[in-house]
């Protein structure tokens, strides 16, 4: 039972051993580059303009109920 044991030991620690060699980490995007790509995307420019425009509604329904209040 001992040797059993000590065999299946072995074999999950070499196998940890060879995954963890094998695996190997894929150079990543760096974040300036991410935001400058994020920036000049068609379909990020316009949903920021989209959001914009609707902030900007936002805020001047608020301004004009505030000018009422207050007058």
């Amino acid at each position: 039972m001992r040797n059993k044991i000590l065999i299946l030991g072995a074999i999950a620690f070499a196998a940890y051993v060879i995954g963890s060699r094998s695996v190997t980490a894929k150079k990543s995007e760096s974040v300036p580059h991410q935001l400058v790509r994020l920036r000049d995307e068609r379909k990020a420019k316009k949903d920021r303009e989209r959001k914009a425009k609707k902030v900007a509604a936002a805020v001047k329904d608020v301004a004009h109920d505030v000018r009422k209040r207050l007058n």
